[in-house]
């Protein structure tokens, strides 16, 4: 195996002065910057990324912590954002807080350590004076954790709207949404709100279904939709996430309830599930690989020590008409 030193000796330079050109890190004359280059791709050196990190003290690491890795948006989202990291000369490391919720402090922890350089977080279940007392590189995926940590949400004020307005574009007058509780802070809160807002100005009655903000399991939401399907029969019009939507309508037929003939259908995030039922949802598509994309944009700023211009960030939702609204 080539090492810094064959590197050295083939262009006659000392170990010090390639490891200046390896790190960047001081003066070297432009002719001797070149033989150095010419040696290292002659010999085919790869430099040791841990020492480089060592010398940067960085890990070259960044912590992504979701809820539920199997759930369809965070997985989207996950797979979106370690190929941006990839691409920029990080690892990522996955944290699924499923069934430990202390991972949350614990992946703190290893941040405040400097043993990964950066966190993004799509988490609820720490208070957010944890998250107040660590001047690290955050971000926050629909969470705000304070005017220190950038935000990164779509127009969830926009998503209600479109979505209040293809059930009564369908006729609908009694709808229910499943919403979640209100008292994390998340941009998505107010999705809940301008829907509700939007149907009872349009005469329309909106029952508010809660749902448990920590369970993302597809057997919680089959246990949900059964639910609903039980006790509200008589509901003409629906708005949930794509998964649970998908399960609604499942439930609902198993009572001979069809969508659109006896009730309309819209589903929210616009991940591969909504395509899947039949008939095909329509629903409000949240830009996920963008939203990785600027998550791990801010979180390079910061790690590089940039002033942040924005740390607020929303981007903007997209209609999707489907089969289970007119």
């Amino acid at each position: 195996m080539t090492t810094i030193q064959d590197v050295a000796r083939k262009a006659h330079v000392g170990v010090a002065t390639v490891s200046r050109v390896l790190n960047e890190s001081g003066y070297v004359k432009a002719e001797t910057r070149e033989r150095i280059l010419d040696a290292i791709r002659e010999l085919n050196y790869t430099p040791n990324a841990v020492a480089r990190n060592l010398y940067h003290r960085k890990t070259g690491i960044v912590a992504l912590i979701v809820p539920e890795i199997s759930h369809p948006y965070f997985a989207e989202f996950i797979d979106a954002a370690e190929a941006v990291l990839y691409g920029c000369g990080y690892q990522c490391m996955i944290c699924n807080t499923k069934r430990e919720q202390n991972y949350e402090a614990y992946y703190l922890d290893l941040l405040k350590q400097q043993r990964v350089d950066g966190i993004i977080t799509g988490v609820h279940t720490l208070d957010i004076e944890q998250y107040r007392q660590i001047d690290r590189p955050i971000v926050a995926l629909d969470r705000q954790l304070g005017s220190h940590i950038p935000c990164v949400a779509v127009n969830h004020e926009e998503g209600g709207r479109m979505a209040a307005e293809a059930l009564i574009r369908s006729g609908c007058r009694k709808v229910l949404q499943v919403t979640g509780q209100s008292h994390v802070s998340t941009p998505s809160n107010r999705r809940h709100e301008v829907f509700e807002q939007v149907i009872r100005e349009s005469g329309g009655e909106c029952i508010n279904y809660l749902s448990k903000w920590n369970r993302f399991s597809y057997s919680y939401h089959r246990e949900a939709a059964l639910e609903i399907a039980e006790n509200y029969p008589d509901i003409d019009g629906f708005f949930s996430t794509d998964v649970i939507t998908a399960a609604v309508l499942h439930a609902m037929k198993e009572k001979g309830r069809r969508c659109p003939e006896d009730f309309s259908a819209v589903a929210y995030d616009g991940t591969f599930v909504s395509r899947l039922p039949y008939p095909e949802l329509t629903t409000i598509v949240q830009p996920i690989s963008e939203l990785a994309e600027t998550c791990v944009d801010l979180l390079m700023k910061q790690i590089r020590g940039d002033v942040l211009s924005e740390t607020n960030i929303r981007l903007n939702v997209i209609y999707r008409q489907g089969a289970t609204t007119a």
